[in-house]
């Protein structure tokens, strides 16, 4: 009995274990990149040109920043030479002496020096050591390492070789700043603010040159160089891959040469490129469209793509004058498009790169990839689908799915609390049952921290305007390119609304959003429910709850058939109703995996897959008549008894074969 005693506690007090270690995994994942009512700005352009001024501050309007003198840095020599650089569009400063930086509301703060002298003591002191921190890490790799421009030419091309960077002789001063380690399989990457000083520094190793890790404060620095003897001060050339910048000196375009890594720009390190005149882009425009809106567009210039060659590396392996694309690049923008002759570069561009215009596919769902091509920036997709069936799990995973290939995503869930989807999506990304697998959380969540999806942090209802003002601040901040609101009808608070004001709001925010994806170029997934329908009706545009506006709106309709209730061997699967790209519709069929929550599609076992194509295989070739069956004779007289048994076997050949074909049909 005391036996029987003992183990209760023992496994009432496990039980206890896990359900704090689930607390603390799900508190956890709540702070996984929430974006939250306090992180919108409530400041305009007007406002802080205005209070700058009326504290006794000259404002210098830049393209991006309003630059200042900063008064942060007491005790620095020279401190009336300081810039301090303050983002037009959410307020957010930096200091790149003293590597302050925060929101508008803390510099506000900061500036009331009656009521701030220990605060901005605090707040320099946090930063102080973090900058430190940085530079002493730095200092190691220094110490370990060696500069390369101290290779001779043979470890230098055996350098390239193995990294795969195009060589020539000027290879070593370009890269004079980076590091490599003793076994020279790791290079270090220092990134460098306004003033020149390293903030970070990226570290790239063979064999994982497309994943390259960050250190230090990253987001506040960039990583250029200049060729040697060619000088230009006013342009700088933004590319998203190494290789490029090699191309591009290789050449000697002028300018400066600034890798963009997977072609993101966060605000902070936008007073880098506030000193250049002219800035041209050269990648994906999907992508550098985002950069060139946060740079000022008039600035920015683009290369367009030439006969599908997208990047610099591409156009210089096709053996092209890269200073030439350079010297040609159009404008970013068209402000007041009227002919054709205006847009015709692009036209040819999306001709000529039609793999990259179908967006990104979908790795998880190949079958939805056939039937709408990919994941494209500046549409509006709904889905819908029974109650029940299971669109918030099979939502999370699509995103998830283009999460893992680099899409910026924010969600918008307002039907469930974040840390459940977060858990949702993290059993998902790991594949197996995590509740059984609590030895591996830590894994799993370290490489789930990394994707970029970012929750909106609200909590109950907003107003439309509070949810697209949220939305646009995280656009800006964490390029976003797919936003998901889960759902429509929650997020109204249909409840509390007269029966004829629901359908006015909903097409309020179908319209909002619309706007949204088109103007921001971000793609924008709505999840609805539909009416109620009989159960044995299948659902269709026309049952989407509301209007008509949602579908008429929608770039893509994606509709969840749930079968199963109502059919004996009923299924569930995801119908494309509107597929405005191409035009293809079709069904996808959805099979659920309870262990790792997901409905991508079970790999085939070879041996049964390949069994009736070998059959079908094994008739055509017993079928086929090969013309040296018939000729036996040298003089080339048909043989007539083999071709009165080749006239025999048509019919009983022909009869196996359609046995078989009918067979996989029944099937």
């Amino acid at each position: 009995m005391l036996q029987c005693l003992s183990t209760k506690r023992y496994s009432s007090l496990k039980t206890l274990l896990n359900v704090c270690k689930c607390k603390c995994i799900y508190r956890n994942i709540r702070n996984i990149h929430n974006v939250g009512l306090e992180d919108i700005p409530k400041i305009t352009v007007t406002d802080i040109r205005k209070i700058l001024r009326q504290k006794g501050f000259a404002v210098q309007d830049g393209f991006t920043s309003f630059i200042s003198k900063c008064t942060l840095c007491s005790g620095e020599e020279k401190a009336t030479a300081n810039k301090i650089y303050i983002n037009k569009a959410t307020g957010y400063f930096l200091c790149p002496k003293c590597n302050i930086h925060g929101n508008w509301n803390v510099l506000e703060r900061l500036l009331k020096k009656t009521k701030g002298e220990l605060f901005l003591k605090e707040f320099r002191e946090t930063y102080h050591k973090d900058y430190e921190k940085v530079q002493n890490d730095w200092q190691v790799i220094v110490n370990e390492t060696q500069s390369v421009s101290k290779l001779n030419e043979t470890e230098l091309l055996d350098l390239c070789r193995l990294f795969e960077y195009p060589y020539h002789e000027d290879t070593n001063k370009i890269l004079a700043d980076v590091r490599i380690s003793p076994d020279h399989t790791t290079l270090y990457f220092p990134l460098k603010n306004t003033i020149d000083n390293i903030v970070g520094y990226r570290k790239v190793q063979a064999g994982k040159e497309d994943d390259p890790e960050h250190f230090g404060l990253h987001t506040a620095g960039l990583y250029s160089c200049k060729v040697p003897k060619v000088g230009r001060s006013d342009q700088a050339i933004l590319v998203p891959t190494i290789q490029d910048v090699l191309n591009l000196a290789a050449q000697k375009v002028p300018g400066t040469l600034i890798w963009l890594t997977n072609c993101t720009l966060p605000p902070i390190v936008l007073p880098v490129l506030e000193g250049y005149q002219k800035l041209c882009l050269w990648g994906d425009w999907d992508n550098m469209r985002v950069v060139a809106e946060k740079l000022g567009e008039d600035r920015c210039r683009f290369v367009r793509p030439t006969d599908g060659l997208v990047t610099a590396t591409e156009a210089a392996t096709a053996n092209l004058s890269l200073k030439t694309l350079v010297s040609e690049a159009k404008p970013a923008a068209h402000r007041s498009i009227t002919t054709f002759a205006a847009i015709r570069d692009d036209v040819y561009a999306e001709l000529s790169n039609i793999e990259k215009t179908r967006g990104v596919k979908w790795r998880r769902f190949p079958a939805l990839a056939r039937l709408l091509g990919g994941h494209r920036r500046g549409e509006l997709t709904v889905l819908t689908g029974p109650t029940g069936c299971g669109k918030t799990t099979l939502c999370a995973e699509m995103s998830l799915d283009l999460a893992q290939q680099g899409v910026n995503t924010l969600w918008g869930s307002f039907e469930i609390r974040n840390s459940r989807l977060a858990r949702t999506m993290l059993q998902q990304f790991a594949g197996i049952p995590l509740e059984q697998n609590l030895q591996d959380f830590q894994k799993y969540a370290d490489e789930f921290q990394k994707l970029n999806i970012y929750y909106l942090a609200f909590h109950g209802q907003q107003p439309i305007k509070v949810v697209m003002e949220a939305v646009e601040h995280a656009r800006y901040m964490h390029d976003i390119a797919h936003v998901v609101i889960d759902n429509v009808q929650f997020m109204l608070g249909l409840s509390e609304e007269k029966d004829g004001d629901r359908y006015h709001r909903q097409d309020a925010v179908i319209a909002a959003f619309r706007t949204f994806a088109t103007a921001r170029h971000c793609h924008v997934t709505l999840v609805m429910h539909p009416r109620k329908e009989r159960e044995s009706e299948d659902l269709s545009t026309s049952s989407i709850f509301g209007s008509a506006k949602a579908s008429q709106e929608a770039d893509n309709v994606l509709i969840v058939q749930d079968k199963r209730l109502t059919a004996v061997r009923g299924k569930k699967y995801l119908q494309v109703a509107k597929n405005r790209y191409s035009g293809d519709l079709g069904i996808v069929p959805l099979d659920f995996d309870k262990d790792g929550l997901s409905y991508q599609p079970k790999k085939k076992n070879k041996t049964k897959q390949d069994e009736p194509d070998n059959l079908l295989n094994q008739c055509f070739e017993e079928f086929s008549i090969k013309e040296s069956s018939y000729v036996s004779n040298i003089d080339g007289k048909p043989n007539k008894r083999k071709e009165q048994k080749y006239r025999e076997r048509p019919t009983r050949e022909g009869s196996y074969l359609s046995d078989i074909l009918h067979l996989n049909r029944t099937r």
